[in-house]
């Protein structure tokens, strides 16, 4: 069976969706066959950041309505990773549990499911939450980053995901030092979400949707790499010298 993830943010802008490409790219760079569903209906990204090795006219509402298989939908983007695309208008009319139902009947097809929310604390959170077991909440090392997460979590737990974890986003150790940015515990304390990662601010993630091209030695894609080991149970430390 699937792990299923949502990964999720209490506002929009801090990194969610290029934590879902790059955590599902080292997930499948580490032997696990990862699925991302593109949750954000009217506005799907997932697409843009990660250029598909093949295309569908099809995405995940149209395996809801029976338009197509969910296979039909599913692209291939890299080795053992794959997308379901978001539908360009928003499913006013899908019942919340769709996703759900999407994902329990690929379960046995993948080792992980990475769902990828849409901002804020809407009905499509609900929709993805309902489909997961688990909760990655991004936050960015600021007030209201960090409250926004703290509301998430609470409302994820509500529609029953209560296994969340932290990443804190785009932190800068001198920014930090200096009290431009919160610190490490501090943003810890304020969510109240147990952390399993920091990924440093590095200008490759920052271009990666442009440029299409990164190098697996930056420091994010490290970050990314290192959560992708705590998710598969390995104990790794946080490496200090990475956020530097």
């Amino acid at each position: 069976m699937a792990k299923r993830i949502v990964i999720a943010s209490g506002k929009g802008g801090v990194g969610k969706s290029t934590t879902a490409a790059f955590l599902g790219m080292r997930l499948a760079a580490r032997g696990k066959k990862t699925l991302l569903i593109d949750c954000d209906a009217g506005l799907g990204s997932l697409d843009l950041l990660l250029p598909p090795a093949a295309d569908t006219a099809y995405h995940w509402l149209d395996a809801v309505n029976g338009a197509c298989t969910p296979a039909d939908a599913t692209i291939p983007l890299y080795s053992g990773l794959f997308l379901l695309r978001a539908p360009a208008v928003r499913p006013e009319d899908a019942p919340e549990t769709c996703l759900k139902e999407l994902a329990e009947t690929l379960d046995g097809d993948y080792d992980f499911i990475l769902l990828d929310a849409p901002a804020g604390l809407g009905s499509g959170l609900k929709r993805a939450a309902l489909a997961a077991d688990t909760a990655l909440i991004i936050a960015t090392p600021d007030e209201v980053s960090v409250q926004g997460a703290g509301k998430a979590d609470a409302l994820l737990r509500e529609y029953g995901v209560t296994e969340t974890r932290l990443i804190i986003n785009r932190y800068d150790a001198k920014t930090a030092k200096k009290g431009r940015q919160l610190a490490i515990d501090s943003a810890i304390d304020k969510t109240c979400v147990q952390l399993i990662g920091v990924v440093p601010e590095d200008p490759v993630l920052k271009t990666v949707s442009v440029t299409r091209k990164f190098k697996v030695t930056a420091k994010g894609i490290q970050a990314f790499d290192r959560i992708a080991r705590r998710l598969q149970g390995e104990n790794v430390l946080l490496t200090l010298s990475l956020l530097k």
